[in-house]
This record gives C-alpha cells, sequence and structure tokens, in this order.
C-alpha cells in the first residue's frame, strides 16, 4: 500500500488519507488478492531455529577471522568457540525433535536419500512444503525464490535472474545442498552438462538446486520413495 500511494503521487498520510487509499486499493485490485493463512505453528518455529543457527554459524566464522591472528588469546577463543558449537548442535536437536514432533518424519527421511540433502536442508524443505498448499512444484521453486523472472519490452530481451523472494537461509542450504550434489555419481553429469553449456559455476548450482527441490516437491507431495539414476538428460531449465 505505501509503493501504491507513491505511484498515485498521494504526499499526505493520515487516517483519513489511508482509509481511502485502502478502498481505492480493493477496488482496483480486490478481485485479485488472496487471503491470507497463517503458517502452521511447526513450520514458523522451524524456519526461525534455522535462521537462528545460521547467524550462529556466521558470528562463528567471524570470530575465527578476526582473532585468528591476535596472539594470546588462543585459549580464550577456543573456550567461546566450543560453547558456540554446543549451543548450535543443541539447536540442531532441537530442529531434529521437532520434526518427530510435527508428524513429518516420513518426508523428511524420503528427501533425505535425495543425494546432496542432508538433515538441515530436508528440515527446511519439510517447513516450506507445509507453509501452503502447493498445486505444483513451479509454484514451490517460486515459493522458494528459485525462480527466474522474465524482463522482455518488444525486440529487447533482459537478463534472467532469480527472483530471491522468500526464505534467503532455505536458498543457501539448497545451493549448499548443490555443492556437494554436484560431487555425486548421480548428479555429476548434470552439472558438467550445465558447464559445457556456457553456464558459470554459480549458474550451474543453482539449476541443480532448483532441480533437488522440485525432486524433494514430488517426493512430499506424491508420498513416493526416491529412486537414484543418472539424470543425463534432465532439462536445465527445471
Amino acid at each position: 500500500l505505501s509503493r501504491y500511494r507513491d505511484t498515485l503521487g498521494q504526499r499526505a498520510k493520515t487516517d483519513r488519507h489511508d482509509a481511502g487509499l485502502i478502498a481505492r486499493y480493493l477496488a482496483h485490485e480486490g478481485a485479485r488478492l488472496r487471503p491470507f493463512s497463517l503458517p502452521p505453528r511447526a513450520v514458523t518455529e522451524l524456519r526461525a531455529l534455522l535462521r537462528r543457527r545460521a547467524t550462529l554459524v556466521r558470528c562463528l566464522g567471524r570470530m575465527r577471522q578476526s582473532m585468528e591472528e591476535l596472539p594470546g588469546f588462543a585459549r580464550q577463543v577456543r573456550a567461546v568457540t566450543e560453547r558456540i558449537q554446543a549451543l548450535i548442535k543443541r539447536l540442531e536437536q532441537r530442529i531434529a525433535a521437532l520434526i518427530g514432533t510435527s508428524g513429518w518424519g516420513d518426508p523428511y527421511r524420503r528427501i533425505l536419500k535425495v543425494e546432496g540433502i542432508g538433515a538441515l536442508t530436508a528440515a527446511g524443505l519439510c517447513a516450506t512444503f507445509h507453509r501452503a498448499a502447493f498445486g505444483r512444484a513451479d509454484a514451490f521453486i517460486a515459493f522458494l525464490g528459485l525462480d527466474v523472472t522474465v524482463r522482455q519490452s518488444g525486440t529487447q530481451r533482459g537478463r534472467g535472474a532469480l527472483s530471491k523472494k522468500g526464505d534467503a537461509e532455505m536458498r543457501r542450504l539448497l545451493y549448499n545442498a548443490a555443492m556437494a550434489a554436484s560431487r555425486s555419481s548421480t548428479w555429476q553429469p548434470f552439472y558438467q552438462r550445465m558447464l559445457q553449456r556456457g553456464f558459470s559455476r554459480t549458474q550451474a548450482l543453482v539449476a541443480l538446486a532448483r532441480k533437488l527441490a522440485r525432486i524433494a516437491f514430488s517426493l512430499m507431495k506424491n508420498a513416493s520413495d526416491y529412486v537414484p539414476k543418472q539424470h543425463e538428460n534432465a532439462c536445465a531449465r527445471t
């Protein structure tokens, strides 16, 4: 609504003006709006735990880089490092326990069988899947922010880029999963083929991360088991 106000050139902001702005917005866009649904409590809690863990990991890395060349503090740094690592492990245990109590054990175990996907990524994918009723994989990918934006006007074709909407931590976990998967016998051919087609290393890994997310969605949507195979003909666009 704030951006909508800017497009209308409305300078004043009072309760009366805001009420008129909301009424105008609903009159023009109300038919296209969808009701917002609160996420399940387990989804909110798990995503918060993943973000807190990521914060601790970043802090640990920064502290090590900052203190590694400073003499005389090795013992204190080691003590703080051990405390932070213990806290990270405690968060991971909390995440694992939440998976069990939320009833996501079966899809969680199915996703873990996919090459490259570890416990944290599998937990995050389960939480994302249960955030909303996704009708198809494209909606799931878009919710993760791994969809490619399209910028075209006449004969101009802008360079596509990731929308990066949604949870940045999930994209980071999927990217790390893609790095691990690219070294596996199942996904290495796909990764190498992307490089041969002129994709950069980052672009190839993003394409692989998107593929892993699609497979995870299919496993959860269809309640099916993962069957490893060579993806020689996997479509790069997915």
